[in-house]
């Protein structure tokens, strides 16, 4: 009896969980609770903060129930269940036995993610879970290593029946979605460039026919500044300095002519969807190196199976932290293979001479493409280019031309054979 009363309530859950993925992707903020409850308690948490983690167990598997705990008391901010009803509470009850993962501040941006959070009730153990609230909370990004990891519990129990909603595993709910950029154009006097047709929130199976580029770098590289200017428009979220603008895989989609020749060989132009894919930096100061890798590459492999381009993105004095975490994303990418599908490009180089240009992009390259092989194929080399492109330039300059015209025929020049491919095994919904 105990064993089919255990089973009854699994089966139970598991349909209200499907049942969260037919509603929208939102939190669904219970606002008068938030406000004359919940946000006054924030006020409780003192300067330093940790993310943690508590063992549970349910229905024979383990999992991890993750909050945000403030260090010098019980205080914390969790996404739990509370009289058969799940929100996101604030509370100082103890805690028991659990793990520190990382400590952290309270600064302005903490407290003003709480308060997005607080009196949340669209829980989902999927796609809305307390990894996801915690997480975000600590570094402003919408993950759950438990739904990314394929070995999970949770992994196991649900990918299958997510079919579609699968892409809004690590996708931000409609509160928390980041505001888009002006989509004012960058310069009138610039013709040559892909029309945009706005921001997507994951990519379809009819995408896959279109031409992917995908850009990684350290936060603060540039990388959504290259995308703004491959659109000639303010699409992305400029980050400032170290700090970063894209917090999620962000995907944006336009329309270019690529050269091609036709039937009778003649060359033509051919409409194809350019898909533009901007990254979270590598080396964010929140999350480690595999935290990162494991983040993006879970987007792809949702996402899409082959990829075009890559654009390695780099700037000023290129760390060892960036080399390493640069050289996992070109393992997984079989840079060996394809180095022709990648190019490497030296950013905000506005004060730099002609001579430091040519230096920065000579460096990046001789660090990032360090392996070479005997009687390796001289076709099958990355591009590699400098560019500028000040922040607060209204018109464009010889030199912004160029470097544009540079930049397009790194990132838009067609190649015409065999894709960057992503393992099929985990583009189960594809």
């Amino acid at each position: 009896l105990i064993l089919l009363d255990s089973l009854l309530q699994e089966m139970a859950t598991y349909e209200d969980e499907k049942t969260s993925w037919g509603v929208s992707h939102r939190l669904n903020i219970n606002q008068q609770r938030s406000e004359q409850h919940l946000l006054p308690l924030l006020d409780k948490f003192g300067s330093t903060l940790l993310l943690c983690y508590a063992n549970k167990h349910l229905y024979g598997c383990d999992y991890e129930h993750w909050f945000v705990k403030d260090k010098q008391s019980d205080w914390k901010i969790e996404f739990s269940q509370n009289n058969a009803v799940f929100h996101v509470n604030v509370d100082c009850n103890p805690v028991g036995e659990h793990w520190t993962r990382q400590e952290f501040a309270m600064t302005a941006e903490v407290k003003e993610r709480m308060k997005k959070v607080c009196g949340a009730t669209n829980y989902s153990l999927a796609l809305r879970n307390c990894e996801h609230v915690a997480r975000y909370i600590q570094a402003g990004v919408w993950i759950s290593f438990q739904m990314v990891n394929p070995d999970s519990f949770m992994r196991k129990k649900f990918i299958e029946g997510l079919a579609e909603k699968t892409k809004l595993i690590n996708t931000f709910p409609d509160e928390l979605r980041p505001p888009g950029e002006s989509l004012k154009k960058i310069y009138e006097e610039i013709y040559d460039f892909v029309p945009c047709g706005g921001p997507r929130d994951a990519l379809s199976e009819k995408d896959e026919k279109g031409y992917n580029i995908l850009l990684i770098g350290p936060t603060g590289a540039g990388k959504s500044s290259i995308i703004n200017h491959l659109y000639n428009q303010r699409v992305c979220r400029i980050g400032h300095g170290a700090k970063p603008g894209t917090r999620e895989v962000h995907f944006t989609q336009g329309m270019y002519g690529f050269p091609m020749k036709n039937k009778k060989g003649k060359i033509e132009k051919k409409m194809k969807a350019v898909n533009l894919i901007d990254t979270i930096g590598l080396c964010d100061n929140m999350l480690n190196p595999e935290e990162v890798k494991s983040f993006i590459e879970e987007s792809l492999k949702i996402n899409i199976l082959n990829i075009d381009k890559v654009l390695v993105v780099c700037y000023g004095r290129i760390l060892q932290e960036h080399i390493e975490a640069i050289k996992l994303f070109l393992k997984l990418l079989k840079f060996k293979k394809y180095k022709k599908r990648f190019a490497f490009i030296y950013s905000k180089c506005d004060d730099l001479t002609e001579e430091e240009r040519i230096e920065g992009i000579e460096k990046m390259c001789e660090l990032l493409n360090d392996e070479l092989e005997e009687n390796e194929d001289e076709s099958n080399q990355p591009d590699a280019i400098a560019v500028a492109f000040p922040p607060d330039a209204t018109a464009p300059t010889i030199a912004i031309r160029q470097d544009l015209e540079n930049l397009r025929k790194v990132a838009l020049t067609y190649i015409d054979s065999k894709r960057i491919s992503l393992d099929k095994k985990f583009c189960k919904v594809m």
